[in-house]
């Protein structure tokens, strides 16, 4: 929580876009606060059993961490379908700026719950190294639990790589969109330009960290695969959080794309751009 804290207001630029991101995220932003202040605890009884030696499933651990994660992309996710159902009857270009604004702040949410998500993941990857030195302090033969523990924090750290880029992308994208409707149409089209150049570099690093997460998880797979054998639920237990893992990877990147094609619509046709499929023609 205290590196949640302090790493909020840099990352939005001091107090005030603090405040305008959770004004912009609305319930959504209140609700990953409270999601935060009831996990941290479960997370530290998590971990802290742990380092006693006990089994926590670090799929429970994950889940409770990367909660915030989806609660943020389901706020996204409504304040765009709002957005669109309360567009105004306008011009293209004008209705294209409208909806590139809304679709800018609809990224609130999203960015705290990544933001909330990346430290929580963070705090589990450290937690799971401490919980491997402190085995490997008590029990010679700790190695094999040892090793295990360090891969976990690896699969975490990892995690919270990817949703640490997911939160880069929602504040680029939330100053860019909301940018638009202050900028003269002269200017819209260049500005344009940068931003998709932004977002398709930080989609490049999200690919590799998604990679480095794909190559750690399915090795922590086949090195418990012998241990999986002798549980009831079997390949079921690693696949069945592996497979949310991937789900919720899908539809992190899902408002990106819509955001990607909304931002077009907003640049007049004299510039020489086309507008998005579904604004070629003003509405009736």
């Amino acid at each position: 929580m205290f590196v949640w804290c302090f790493t909020l207001g840099p990352l939005l630029d001091g107090t005030e876009g603090v405040t305008r991101a959770f004004h912009a995220a609305g319930p959504f932003g209140a609700l990953v606060v409270l999601v935060l202040a009831l996990e941290v605890p479960l997370l530290a009884m998590a971990l802290v059993s742990t380092g006693m030696e006990r089994r926590v499933p670090l799929s429970a651990m994950l889940g409770l961490a990367t909660l915030p994660w989806m609660l943020g992309l389901m706020g996204t996710e409504v304040l765009v379908d709002r957005a669109l159902a309360a567009l105004p009857r306008l011009d293209v270009v004008e209705a294209g700026v409208v909806l590139a604004a809304s679709t800018g702040e609809a990224m609130a949410p999203r960015l705290l719950g990544a933001w909330t998500s990346t430290a929580l993941l963070m705090g589990v990857a450290l937690g799971l190294v401490l919980a491997h030195f402190g085995s490997a302090s008590v029990r010679e033969d700790a190695g094999h639990r040892g090793r295990g523990l360090l891969l976990a924090s690896g699969v975490s750290a990892s995690l919270a790589s990817v949703a640490m880029v997911g939160a880069l992308e929602a504040r680029h994208l939330l100053g860019f969109l909301t940018g638009l409707a202050r900028m003269p149409e002269s200017e819209r089209a260049e500005l344009i330009a940068a931003g998709l150049a932004a977002t398709a570099n930080l989609r490049a690093l999200r690919w590799t960290f998604t990679g480095v997460l794909a190559v750690l998880g399915l090795t922590l797979m086949a090195r418990r695969a012998g241990e999986d054998s002798h549980t009831p639920l079997g390949w079921s237990a690693r696949l069945v959080p592996a497979t949310a893992v991937a789900v919720l990877l899908v539809l992190d990147a899902h408002p990106v794309s819509s955001a990607t094609e909304n931002a077009p619509v907003a640049i007049p046709a004299g510039h020489g751009e086309v507008p998005a499929p579904g604004m070629t023609a003003s509405p009736s």
